[in-house]
């Protein structure tokens, strides 16, 4: 199959930038925003993301098996990147939006605009999660793939948690209500662009098998294979923990070191240090195959945030150098196991004789979803349950879960991906031996 140009592995990456400029903004302000801005309580908030989470685990296969039944002359996967960015925008700024409402109001709009806004990204992003397997047959040009759309996923973040304070201020100019809402308003424009942009370019190459639909087969092949089951167990820590930082961040800065003009430089740096560990990996999945980095990232993580617990408040740059470093080497795991996906879809298709890309795509992006939701919810619920108050003096209580969400809960979390990770089927010897053999069949399953 022909070689993808450096233009086509970055007009795909240019996807994960489109979801990055929205979704950081989710993961890093909106539990804040939920809490000190719109008014709720952090308990209800985590309440939110655990609910929205349980309609992920529904709605993520079923997109998948509508993605895999899709066609049209753009492809199985390519027509959701033109046409479901519009409505994903508008939910973004209602998400960010505080109507004038009484309390129940708010619970209710705050429930169903962010619960829209999940369903709309599944739409999204499982076709586009799914379109490495439709692009290209090589382990290597996944792999590199997966690092294109990381580092332009980080570039995304790290513009965002740049210039999101910045911005607030600007647009509302002391109203944070209107300034979060503007900021979205411009932050989903950039969106929509991006992912026409990736539309444009990207290209399904690989020919689908002749198969017949059955939703019984497809679930059947998809549940009964071991490499599926261990990148959703391993996704869900990976994405819980990595996302992490950036949700408790803002509380961080803003009752333990005190100053939250320095929290935009800490996002700043856990970005950058994302993008220079997802670029390492483009060059690091030559020679390892994908598995071993997800280990060898997440021990090295391990290594790193757990040193947050006991670093002074006052040494900010220190705090910036661990949070680089425990970054770079959670951008290695995340990139590898976003290439993790496409050999799934494969691994299924080898031994079972099923092509299921958008139903086994569904596991990544699950557990995506779930890891920010939980991520959420466990700190909105654990500081609810320290005694969290919005605005006010916070007890030892609240500021030692703080710290903890800091530091070592986010290491223990990178030693469970580590361990889960072993258990990935797929070696370099047996996906070499998968793909050669998947080659024949799509050649003579094309010619007949």
């Amino acid at each position: 199959m022909k070689k993808l140009s450096f233009f086509d592995k970055l007009s795909y990456g240019f996807g994960d930038l489109a979801s990055n400029v929205v979704f950081t903004a989710v993961g890093t302000y909106l539990m804040f925003f939920y809490t000190d801005v719109f008014g709720i309580s952090a308990a209800l908030v985590g309440t939110l993301f655990f609910i929205t989470r349980m309609w992920d685990a529904i709605s993520d296969p079923i997109m998948g098996m509508i993605g895999d039944r899709t066609k049209t002359r753009f492809g199985k996967f390519r027509p959701y990147l033109l046409y479901v960015p519009i409505p994903l925008a508008i939910v973004a700024v209602l998400t960010f939006t505080t109507p004038d409402l009484d309390e129940s109001g708010k619970i209710i709009w705050a429930f169903v605009t962010y619960i829209l806004l999940m369903t709309f990204y599944t739409a999204i992003n499982i076709p586009y999660s799914s379109l490495p397997a439709t692009i290209s047959d090589s382990p290597v040009e996944r792999g590199q793939m997966a690092s294109f759309r990381m580092v332009l996923a980080f570039t995304g973040a790290l513009l965002v948690n740049a210039s999101t304070l910045p911005l607030v201020e600007f647009f509302g100019n002391g109203n944070k209500q209107q300034g979060f809402q503007h900021t979205m308003m411009l932050l989903s424009a950039i969106m929509v662009v991006m992912f026409w942009l990736c539309f444009s370019r990207v290209k399904e190459r690989v020919p689908m098998i002749k198969q017949r639909s059955s939703l019984k087969e497809d679930f059947a092949v998809v549940i009964k294979n071991r490499a599926w089951w261990v990148t959703i167990l391993m996704g869900i820590p990976l994405f819980t923990f990595t996302i992490m930082p950036f949700a408790v961040g803002m509380y961080y800065f803003t009752y333990i070191v005190g100053d939250t003009s320095k929290a935009g430089m800490f996002f700043t740096m856990a970005s950058l240090g994302m993008i220079a560990g997802s670029a390492l990996m483009s060059q690091l999945v030559k020679r390892y195959s994908k598995r071993n980095l997800v280990i060898t990232g997440a021990c090295l993580s391990m290594c790193l945030i757990g040193n947050l617990y006991w670093v002074d408040p006052s040494d900010i740059y220190l705090i910036y150098a661990i949070i680089f470093f425990n970054q770079l080497s959670k951008g290695i795991a995340a990139s590898s196991l976003w290439g993790l996906v496409a050999d799934t879809a494969d691994y299924i298709e080898w031994k079972s004789g099923r092509r299921v890309v958008g139903l086994s795509t569904s596991s990544a992006t699950f557990s995506h979803k779930f890891g920010m939701g939980l991520s959420g919810a466990l700190v909105g619920i654990g500081l609810s349950f320290a005694g969290y108050q919005a605005g006010a003096e916070q007890t030892a209580e609240s500021i030692q879960m703080i710290l903890l969400f800091m530091s070592v809960v986010p290491a223990f979390g990178a030693g469970c991906v580590a361990f889960i990770a072993y258990f990935y089927p797929i070696t370099q010897e047996i996906e070499g031996t998968m793909q050669s053999e998947l080659r024949v069949t799509r050649e003579s399953n094309q010619a007949s």
